[in-house]
């Protein structure tokens, strides 16, 4: 129930949020559309899986590029975190502090030119050097974390 929830608000987001990314529509010419696998939902030219089972971190990042070479989801706009924003519990993201020297990295490895972090975050005191998505935030703000703690997470990958 609360998967079908969340695929249902994701789509609605996208179909909300779509006009606002700036893209003009031709009407004269079909849109090419992206074809993403059973149970991920098509954003820009990518495809968001959402996974409800809790795991650390590390294990999380490997089972998205176990699926369609993709990575945890990488926040690269407001736009993109006010859709990734859409679940129900607290969800990991990409971000991470690999040195812990307080320098951010995607594992994507795109750059960090967003951010979106909630107020005293990143603090780093709970030996946080992962990032989630926080539910007290509505799921748009960020928090650094133990990478150890369970979460639900959003795999990224190229449709």
């Amino acid at each position: 129930m609360a998967q079908t929830r969340a695929y249902f608000i994701l789509v609605s987001c996208l179909m909300f949020l779509s006009p606002s990314q700036g893209q003009e529509v031709e009407e004269d010419f079909p849109s090419a559309r992206i074809m993403c696998s059973e149970g991920a939902n098509a954003y820009s030219s990518y495809c968001y899986y959402f996974m409800e089972d809790r795991m650390a971190w590390a294990d999380t990042d490997l089972f998205c590029q176990n699926m369609n070479s993709g990575h945890l989801v990488s926040v690269l706009s407001l736009v993109e975190g006010n859709f990734s924003g859409t679940m129900d519990a607290n969800a990991w993201t990409g971000l991470y502090d690999p040195k812990r020297n307080h320098r951010w990295h995607w594992s994507s490895g795109s750059l960090v030119i967003y951010k979106s972090w909630a107020p005293g975050a990143p603090n780093n005191t709970n030996h946080g050097y992962c990032v989630s998505l926080t539910s007290n935030t509505g799921y748009k703000k960020w928090k650094d974390d133990n990478c150890d703690a369970l979460y639900s997470f959003v795999c990224k990958f190229k449709g």
